[in-house]
């Protein structure tokens, strides 16, 4: 076990020899780089910060102090990377070529989940749009089972409607809580992922269920590393 935890509302994966994190709170991302992410290296692999060198120590001490670690206290979060795994399917493609199969039945729930994901996303902050998506997805109920091909059928309706709702110069942020709001309307429990590169830097986020992406293509969602998961 790290001899710190994490501060509530951050996350941080390991990329290219670097340490990246999201801060949820201040709607910010920043990277630990070249010494920087050894000292960091070496914090996540002590058990106490006694087992640290006197240079990680005192970038411990700094860490501290900015809040990012936080002392070992109950209840605290592990100071740990982003475990979700990048995805290795997707049905984007497949999605695609299913719109226009749908009927109008689609409009209602997609104007709900529409005017609910936009009054969320203008009303409140990274950290809170999060909170919101965790609150629908735990809401859904946990007997249902949704099937991968359901889902796809269920992903074409959105993409067959949205283009009338929105344009595709919005955000991926959007797109992406405003097709996990539709799904969870429908009683799927969705996972909404985030994921960075660097060289240059980017982020980057989108939706998937039983490990296959919905709403981008395998090949582009590949170049992002895992940061958070919903």
């Amino acid at each position: 076990m790290p001899a710190f935890h994490l501060a509530p509302d951050h996350s941080f994966c390991a990329a290219d020899k670097a340490y990246v994190f999201l801060d949820a709170d201040k709607d910010r991302y920043f990277a630990f780089v070249g010494q920087s992410a050894g000292y960091f290296s070496e914090i996540l692999a002590a058990d106490r910060p006694g087992q640290l060198s006197c240079s990680a120590g005192n970038f411990a001490e700094h860490l501290l102090s900015t809040g990012l670690l936080i002392p070992l206290s109950p209840g605290g979060r592990a100071l740990a990377p982003c475990s979700s795994p990048v995805p290795q399917r997707s049905r984007f493609e497949k999605a695609c070529a299913m719109t226009g199969t749908t009927g109008s039945y689609a409009w209602p729930g997609m104007i709900t989940a529409l005017a609910r994901s936009w009054t969320l996303k203008r009303t409140h902050s990274l950290k809170g749009v999060l909170a919101s998506a965790r609150c629908w997805k735990e809401h859904v109920p946990t007997g249902n089972t949704t099937d991968l091909e359901e889902v796809t059928r269920l992903t074409a309706r959105f993409l067959t409607v949205s283009p009338f709702l929105f344009t595709t110069q919005d955000a991926c942020l959007f797109r992406s809580l405003f097709l996990m709001r539709f799904l969870a309307n429908r009683g799927v429990a969705s996972t909404w992922t985030f994921g960075v590169r660097l060289a240059p830097f980017g982020a980057h986020c989108w939706v998937e269920y039983e490990g296959a992406v919905l709403n981008d293509h395998l090949e582009h969602v590949a170049a992002f590393t895992p940061i958070l998961s919903i």
